[in-house]
């Protein structure tokens, strides 16, 4: 087949994948391998109340622990 009949070709109609897009999404976040972020974030929403306090403390911690891990790779190197 040659290139101009390619161009020339009409496209095919788009598939209607409405319900097949949200099935993959839904399928995608039940996989198991998302369980332990899933059931992270479920515990968080539970304590939104505390959020005003948790956020900036797991912030902190984290750039603490960045911090300490990076001076230890540069300690090492």
């Amino acid at each position: 087949m040659t290139i101009r009949k390619l161009l020339t070709r009409p496209l095919p109609a788009p598939p209607a994948e409405s319900s097949v897009k949200s099935s993959l999404i839904q399928d995608a976040l039940a996989m198991p391998q998302l369980l332990p972020a899933r059931l992270f974030w479920d515990n968080l929403r539970e304590l939104r109340a505390w959020w005003p306090v948790l956020i900036p403390l797991m912030l902190w911690v984290g750039l603490q622990t960045y911090r300490r891990e990076r001076a230890a790779l540069r300690a090492g190197e």
